[in-house]
C-alpha cells in the first residue's frame, strides 16, 4: 500500500480509504489509486466490491463433505441469502494449525465476523488469533465456556442417556460405546449420557466396551471390528456420531452381523438414508439446518452489539425411533 501511495502521489491513508471503501474520495484520486494498484499487481484481499453486500462472514468448519456440516452450511447459506450476507468458507480438517491459518486468512480479509466449529485444541491455536483481531465470532456445536463465548449447540448428554436407557429397557446389559475424538465437548457429553444411563438403571460400565472411533468413518469401522472380535461381544452398540455409524455399519455388513437380530444399534446424528434402509437406524437427529440459521443470526447480533454479553443457544435433537434398536416397526 505504501508503494501504491508513492506511485499515485497520495497519502497512505487515502490509499487505505480507496481500497477499503471506508471514506469517499474524488473520482480522479480513486482512479489514480486503482491504476497504481493495478500496475503494481496489488491484490485486494477484501471480497466485497463497490456494489457488493455490506456484511461478509467467514466460516471455518472441519469438512464440507460430512452430511452434518453440509446441512449446517445449507441452513446458514439460506439465511445468508435472506439477510443479504456474503459467506467465505474454509476447512480445518480438525487440524488446529490449519484452523488457525484459516482464521488468520479470514481476519486478514477483514471479514465482519467469524463462525467457527472449533477443533479440540482451538484455544491453544485459534483463540489468540480471533481475540487479537477483535473480530466478533460465534462457536458452533462444541461448547467451550458459556460465560465467555457466544455459542450454538445441540443438547447431547440427556439425549444420549435416552438412547442408551432405551437399550437397557429392551433387556440389553452389555452395551458398547463407540466414542469420538476425546478433546471435543460433544464426545464428553455423549459419553456422560452413556454412563448416566447405566448408573440410573443400576448397571456398571464394562470399560472394555468403551472404544475410540476418532469421529471418522475408518475409526468407526475399526472400533466395531474390535468389539466384535472380543471374547464377550456386546449385544448393543451406541455410535456417538454419524461418521462412526457409517464405519460401524460397513464392519457389520462385512462380518455378516445382522441388525438387530445379532446386534442392536443406536446412534447420535441422523443420516439422510436412515429411514429408507432396512432396518432404519434409531438415532438422535441434530437440527443441523436450524443450527446454521441460529449461528448466523447470533453472529449478526454480535456484530451489531459487540459489547453485549455472550449468549449460548442450545437446540434439542429429535428422537428418530426406527428398527435398529430391535423394536417392532409398528
Amino acid at each position: 500500500m505504501t508503494r501504491v501511495a508513492q506511485v499515485a502521489g497520495v497519502s497512505l491513508s487515502t490509499v487505505s480509504h480507496v481500497l477499503n471503501r471506508t471514506r469517499l474520495v474524488s473520482e480522479a484520486t480513486r482512479a489514480a489509486v486503482l491504476r497504481a494498484a493495478d500496475d503494481l499487481g496489488y491484490e485486494d484481499t477484501r471480497v466485497a466490491t463497490a456494489g457488493a453486500r455490506e456484511v461478509t462472514v467467514g466460516v471455518v468448519i472441519p469438512a464440507a463433505a460430512s452430511p452434518y456440516f453440509g446441512e449446517f452450511i445449507e441452513g446458514m447459506g439460506a439465511e445468508a441469502v435472506r439477510l443479504d450476507v456474503d459467506l467465505l468458507m474454509m476447512m480445518s480438517g480438525e487440524d488446529p494449525d490449519l484452523e488457525r491459518r484459516a482464521i488468520a486468512s479470514l481476519t486478514s480479509r477483514r471479514v465482519d465476523g467469524v463462525i467457527l466449529i472449533p477443533s479440540g485444541h482451538w484455544q491453544q491455536r485459534s483463540r489468540g488469533a480471533l481475540l487479537r483481531s477483535e473480530t466478533p465470532f460465534v462457536l458452533v456445536d462444541r461448547l467451550v465456556d458459556k460465560a465467555r463465548y457466544a455459542q450454538v449447540n445441540c443438547e447431547s448428554e440427556a439425549a444420549s442417556e435416552v438412547l442408551v436407557s432405551h437399550l437397557v429397557k429392551l433387556g440389553h446389559r452389555r452395551i458398547a460405546l463407540i466414542r469420538g475424538l476425546r478433546d471435543l465437548s460433544t464426545t464428553r457429553e455423549r459419553e456422560a449420557g452413556y454412563r448416566s444411563a447405566h448408573e440410573r438403571n443400576g448397571l456398571s460400565v464394562d470399560e472394555r466396551l468403551v472404544v475410540d472411533g476418532l469421529s471418522t468413518v475408518r475409526g468407526g469401522r475399526l472400533a466395531m471390528e474390535r468389539l466384535l472380535a472380543a471374547r464377550e461381544r456386546p449385544t448393543a452398540v451406541f455410535c456417538a456420531n454419524n461418521n462412526m455409524t457409517v464405519g460401524a455399519l460397513a464392519a457389520l455388513r462385512r462380518l455378516q452381523v445382522r441388525i438387530p437380530a445379532d446386534l442392536a444399534l443406536v446412534a447420535f446424528d441422523d443420516l439422510e438414508w436412515s429411514d429408507i434402509v432396512q432396518p432404519g437406524i434409531t438415532c438422535m437427529a441434530q437440527p443441523f439446518h436450524a443450527m446454521g440459521v441460529q449461528a448466523l443470526q447470533l453472529l449478526l447480533e454480535r456484530i451489531k452489539h459487540p459489547g453485549s454479553p455472550p449468549t449460548t443457544v442450545t437446540l434439542p435433537p429429535s428422537y428418530e425411533h426406527r428398527q435398529s434398536c430391535g423394536c417392532d416397526p409398528a
